[in-house]
């Protein structure tokens, strides 16, 4: 699978949704985890500017070692941003994952 960078650098990301567990099996309710360990999460944002009005809001799968607290609505940055094609069962898609989520840096007027 290969992973395409994101350039940030003319995106903003406001927190579209609360952070949920990537769950592996959901009769046992086990969480997915990365080659570290580390428990996946999945967080929806909303990029900006975004021109697509069809599906404004991406799904990024990020790690977490505790259950991330971030709330809707504040403005985030997306650490590592990257995008990958998936194939699974005879369905496709586009999906993204970060390295981590982090408060986005005010600018200074």
């Amino acid at each position: 699978m290969r992973n395409i960078p994101v350039d940030l650098s003319a995106l903003s990301f406001t927190v579209a949704g609360e952070p949920e567990p990537k769950i592996v099996d959901r009769a046992t309710g086990e969480i997915k985890k990365d080659a570290e360990g580390r428990d996946l999460y999945t967080i929806p944002l909303l990029p900006k500017p975004n021109d697509d009005r069809r599906n404004p809001v991406i799904v990024v799968t990020f790690p977490s070692e505790t259950f991330p607290n971030i709330p809707e609505g504040v403005q985030v940055r997306p650490v590592g941003l990257a995008a990958f094609f998936w194939q699974m069962n005879g369905r496709a898609g586009l999906g993204f994952r970060a390295e981590a989520i982090v408060p986005a840096q005010v600018k200074a007027a």
